[in-house]
């Protein structure tokens, strides 16, 4: 439940009018977390050196921000939270970095990793036993942005 309330934050965030006019909004495509789980699309709302975004997957949902220390740089740094129902059926969160083959702020591949942790049920996918086990685990995203 907070992680849906923290996706709805970020997305209302996209949506409000107080936003800079300097950003422009962006499709991607990919597999990981950042993009809801095995293969997910992604929109994000993007200026020169910060991104938040929302991402819905085939098994679950994301939310996050990246940013970078300059302009174009082709490294990028953030968070996401979200839940997928392969892994993390409570929740997940991750420290984010990211790659961005052609940079931050143009079209083209990007390839991630990140450390976090994920909640999940105890009984899988199949079964609601009302335990949840936490672990520290990592992610790998790759992604294509249009």
């Amino acid at each position: 439940m907070k992680t849906s309330l923290l996706a709805l934050s970020f997305v209302t965030l996209m949506c409000s009018p107080g936003l800079s006019s300097a950003g422009e909004f962006e499709p991607a495509v990919g597999l990981g977390h950042q993009f809801g789980g095995v293969l997910g699309g992604q929109f994000a709302y993007k200026t020169a050196s910060t991104k938040y975004y929302a991402s819905v997957g085939l098994v679950g949902f994301a939310a996050g921000l990246q940013t970078t220390f300059s302009e174009n740089s082709k490294h990028a740094y953030g968070i996401v939270v979200g839940r997928e129902e392969l892994q993390s059926e409570d929740g997940f969160a991750f420290i984010t970095y990211d790659y961005h083959f052609d940079g931050f702020a143009q079209k083209g591949f990007v390839i991630g990793t990140g450390i976090g942790v994920t909640r999940e049920d105890e009984g899988g996918l199949y079964a609601d036993k009302g335990d949840t086990d936490t672990s520290t685990s990592i992610t790998l995203n790759f992604g294509y942005k249009f």
